[in-house]
């Protein structure tokens, strides 16, 4: 005959105690949280070191700027000055007298003035990611080499079999570019064509985790035509670098009040000769 199992004080029965099967997992949650918690607190710490103890100084630190910028666009890139607008979460960096150059040593982008908001996530992709980047009154220069080597502001972005480089691919993993009142020179060595200048150019280019959106109007020369604007939606692969743009699909949209089609045929390869027309 079996002995009845004793009670404890609190008329329980004597032995396992209660909720032991459940004690593991919440320690294991603890621990977790714990974790997470304690990441979180050193990213936080990390930002305001970054933001309340560097960026005040980052004048000190341009030639050391200047190093990484150039590593991560992959031209070399001057800067006149650079100044900081304190934010708690969104400080923002005032850059005048940038200068991108090709690799022949000529001024492939000139920027006047460049305003860059940090984004935390910096933090995470251990280089500079930006929420906004806004560019005033650029000079760009989109160069075709003798053989089809496309750069823009130096960097080389396609081509036979090419595809994106790091500076691209940089570009493009900002959240959002904007560009005012800029000029583009198009540069055609492979065609020796005379150089193309496209005036108050402005540019919206808003990029996701795989999707990318831009928009751009432009004024060409009289003799041209009126100004037009270009508008795109694009997909990336889901394993593709984001400048590998000959992999993107979408539509892109055209609006052409009024073009010479004759002076177009001198800029670009058409599939077929062209004499006249509007």
């Amino acid at each position: 005959m079996e002995s009845p199992t004793p009670a404890g004080p609190d008329g329980r029965a004597a032995g396992r105690p209660p909720g032991r099967r459940g004690a593991r997992p919440r320690r294991v949650l603890r621990l977790l949280g714990a974790l997470a918690g304690g990441a979180v607190a050193l990213l936080a710490l990390a930002w305001a070191v970054a933001v309340w103890g560097l960026l005040p100084h980052v004048d000190v630190y341009k030639p050391r700027i200047e190093a990484e910028a150039s590593r991560v666009i992959g031209v070399p890139v001057q800067i006149g000055h650079i100044a900081v607008r304190s934010s708690p979460w969104a400080p923002a960096l005032e850059l005048a007298a940038v200068t991108l150059r090709d690799a022949a040593g000529r001024p492939a982008l000139t920027l006047p003035r460049v305003v860059a908001t940090l984004s935390p996530r910096s933090l995470l992709a251990l280089e500079p990611r930006l929420e906004r980047l806004q560019i005033d009154r650029p000079a760009l220069e989109v160069r075709r080499d003798a053989a089809g080597r496309i750069t823009v502001a130096g960097i080389a972005i396609g081509g036979p079999g090419g595809a994106g480089t790091r500076g691209a691919d940089w570009l493009f993993a900002q959240d959002h570019v904007v560009v005012s009142d800029g000029s583009i020179r198009w540069v055609d060595e492979q065609r020796g064509a005379p150089p193309l200048a496209l005036s108050e150019v402005e540019i919206a280019l808003d990029n996701g985790l795989r999707s990318h959106r831009i928009e751009i109007a432009a004024t060409p020369p009289p003799d041209w035509g009126a100004r037009f604007t270009l508008g795109g939606r694009f997909v990336q692969p889901l394993l593709a670098r984001r400048g590998d743009w000959r992999r993107w699909r979408g539509t892109l949209d055209a609006t052409l009040p009024r073009v010479d089609l004759s002076q177009l045929q001198r800029a670009v390869e058409l599939p077929f000769r062209l004499e006249r027309g509007a």
